[in-house]
């Protein structure tokens, strides 16, 4: 502490330190996870909850960047420069637990030529601090499902209330659900999938960058179907007749969906090894396909939004997107097993 009561991050000796600190001042604040959340959206930045739990709940540094927005969702952007150069003297005196730097997210895909548009202050420290890389998207789901190296899909525990695989594919569903609900999960196809735009048909969701750059990591967008492999697409059950729009990748493990709040990101789709955090989405068939080849379904999330293509574009490339529900069919998708 200085002489004001604040929270002095010169004096933090190891990361255990300098994390007591950030966990520190989140509480002088008195500020929860969420509230956090939106005061970086009111700064037009991106504090996602789930980054922060991990950051706070870790024992690794986060990286400049989050560290910065979350200094700033505190109120200590004037003393952002401390805050940074501290991170840096801590990163190169590693305790035990943090002796080797956290690898990359398997799912992260940051392009060289893309720098953050953030302060000069701020690009400098990253650009010093590139060596650590440590992440606030550690992997912490325990791998692909099982099953994935094999390419067959994992098997999941099934939540009470959605169908079993082996039921989605005789059509014996939850009998306690109405006929809409029960309808739409029994036509849901099971294992390997292609989640195709009914507007672009021969595109599919996958992997892909913002076409505007306004956010830097993968996201969900629409491409050419032949530019999806090796990656596969699996609809996971996650309880009440939810599902989590998961990505399985040899690479790089798997990565479920989840949709962004606020600043430049908001409702982006994002994939993240943090599943049991990611987005559920009710699948429900419209009135234009109930059942067989050309079917068509709406993903729905409980706060009445819906899956759809932003600007209703049908040009690869253009990002699928959290937006309200309007019944167009720029929010109808395709759902068909994979080849």
């Amino acid at each position: 502490m200085d002489n004001r009561g604040n929270t002095d991050p010169a004096t933090a000796r190891d990361v255990t330190e300098f994390l007591a600190m950030l966990r520190d001042l989140k509480e002088r604040r008195g500020l929860t996870y969420r509230q956090l959340e939106q005061r970086a959206a009111e700064q037009g930045e991106v504090l996602a909850r789930s980054t922060l739990a991990d950051v706070l709940g870790g024992r690794r540094l986060p990286r400049p960047e989050v560290l910065a927005v979350f200094v700033r969702a505190c109120g200590e952007g004037e003393r952002l420069a401390a805050w940074l150069e501290a991170r840096e003297n801590v990163a190169a005196r590693p305790t035990a637990d943090a002796a080797a730097p956290a690898p990359e997210h398997p799912w992260r895909r940051r392009l060289s030529s893309r720098a953050h548009r953030r302060t000069p202050l701020l690009l400098a420290a990253a650009a010093a601090l590139v060596a650590v890389g440590a992440t606030a998207w550690a992997l912490t789901s325990g791998g692909t499902p099982t099953g994935a190296a094999a390419g067959t899909p994992g098997r999941h525990e099934t939540s009470a209330g959605a169908p079993t695989p082996d039921q989605r594919r005789s059509g014996r569903g939850d009998d306690t659900a109405t006929g809409a609900q029960a309808g739409a999960q029994r036509a849901v196809p099971a294992g390997w999938i292609r989640i195709r735009p009914a507007a672009a048909p021969a595109l599919c969701v996958t992997e892909g960058l913002v076409q505007d750059g306004r956010y830097d990591d993968l996201v969900a967008v629409q491409r050419p179907c032949g530019d999806v492999a090796p990656q596969r697409t699996e609809l996971e059950p996650a309880g009440s007749h939810l599902y989590r729009i998961s990505w399985v990748h040899p690479g790089r493990g798997k990565g479920c969906l989840t949709a962004l709040s606020g600043g430049p990101a908001d409702g982006l789709l994002e994939p993240r090894n943090t599943c049991g955090e990611a987005s559920g989405f009710r699948v429900e068939s419209t009135p234009s396909g109930t059942g067989g080849k050309h079917a068509r379904y709406v993903f729905r999330t409980d706060a009445q939004q819906c899956l759809g293509i932003r600007d209703s574009r049908t040009a690869p490339g253009a990002e699928v997107m959290l937006q309200r529900c309007t019944g167009g069919t720029a929010q109808e998708f395709l759902i068909d097993p994979a080849a």
